[in-house]
């Protein structure tokens, strides 16, 4: 299984992964796409989905929490924000019953590397995005070694750290072009509406409650919306930051479009990393492969080929599968390779492989 542009789709490819919409399958896995599925799933806003093909044969991409989970906590999110009354509180005992589960999982998973495998429709980033920041958190905290208490917390946080959002006009949230300074304060407003609306809710803690008013606090005081620094942040709030902006980066948005995991690390460690804890981050990229299983690669020689295998100790040289030779044309028989045991091979970009056989 690999996954593949929607542009870059034919007609007679295998979906390798079900696709949802509001909870609902709209695709399961193995149907055969055609012309009108993939200009409905365009219609949809979907970019990108999975396909199973020769190229990714026997490649399974491995997921810490279950599918059944995501879509109970995508539900959750998504009937929260549309709810929400100022009579109507949040169930916060769901909240932490998914967060409980979310956490067994990852707890009960041999290995903690993430590969994040959501296909988001155009409408639906920020149910996914919180979902998404709660596994990454949780992730970041165990390697951090919070205990199970605190792991419990931290990832309630997580999940709603953007529930002040529902406060936020629609038309603001999903403009396309660039926000005016003045939408742009509204939308900072969603910090101090998420804390406010969590602070009421039975069962969520304080601490739990503060990563919706600082995840967009930084360490040199640039942030909002108190322009705390250092440890005035809470550490939850400190791991929310960065796995906001992670999963953010690598999710397609209405004014842009992602960018890779191995960029996204980039960025963070590179241009971000003054505003950000040091340790936490440091501990977050321990659980983010820069090239995930099933993401196509170009190596230093001219060939390409798909990520089939992470090494652990080496996250930057998986193991890959190569398909093209370095003038374009398929290999006959794909090779496997370690990349950690070949030293003259590396990775120098990402890539999409886009032939079949």
């Amino acid at each position: 299984m690999r996954q593949i542009r929607i542009s870059n789709c034919e007609p007679g490819m295998i979906l390798g992964k079900a696709i949802f919409n509001d909870n609902l399958i709209l695709l399961e896995a193995g149907a055969l796409l055609t012309n009108s599925y993939i200009e409905r799933l365009k219609d949809l806003g979907i970019t990108e989905v999975y396909i199973d093909d020769d190229i990714s044969g026997g490649v399974v991409i491995p997921d810490v929490v279950k599918e059944e989970t995501r879509r109970e906590a995508i539900r959750f999110i998504k009937e929260s924000m549309e709810n929400y009354t100022s009579m109507q509180l949040l169930n916060s005992a769901e909240a932490i019953e998914i967060v409980n589960k979310i956490l067994e999982e990852i707890l009960s998973s041999d290995d903690v590397i993430i590969n994040l495998m959501d296909i988001k429709t155009r409408d639906s980033y920020t149910y996914f995005h919180c979902v998404n920041v709660c596994i990454l958190s949780v992730i970041t905290g165990i390697k951090l070694n919070l205990n199970t208490a605190h792991l419990r917390e931290l990832g309630v946080g997580a999940l709603l750290h953007d529930i002040g959002k529902l406060m936020i006009p629609a038309e603001i949230l999903l403009k396309k072009a660039a926000l005016s300074t003045n939408e742009y304060e509204i939308v900072k407003e969603h910090s101090i509406y998420g804390y406010n609306i969590l602070r009421k809710l039975p069962l969520i803690s304080e601490a739990s409650a503060r990563v919706a008013l600082e995840h967009h606090e930084r360490i040199d005081g640039k942030g909002y919306p108190n322009g705390l620094k250092g440890d005035q942040i809470h550490l939850f709030s400190k791991i929310v930051a960065i796995t906001d902006i992670f999963d953010a980066l690598t999710s397609n948005r209405i004014y842009r479009d992602k960018i890779s995991a191995n960029q996204a690390l980039e960025y963070m460690t590179v241009i971000a990393a003054p505003t950000l804890d040091t340790r936490v981050l440091n501990c977050f990229i321990e659980i983010i492969p820069p090239f995930p299983v099933g993401s196509g690669v170009v190596l230093n020689n001219g060939e390409k080929g798909v990520v089939i295998g992470i090494n652990k100790n080496f996250p930057t040289r998986p193991v890959v599968r190569i398909v093209f030779n370095s003038d374009g044309s398929k290999k006959e028989l794909f090779e496997e390779i370690n990349l950690a045991e070949k030293v003259g091979y590396t990775i120098i970009n990402n890539t999409e492989l886009i032939k079949q056989s």
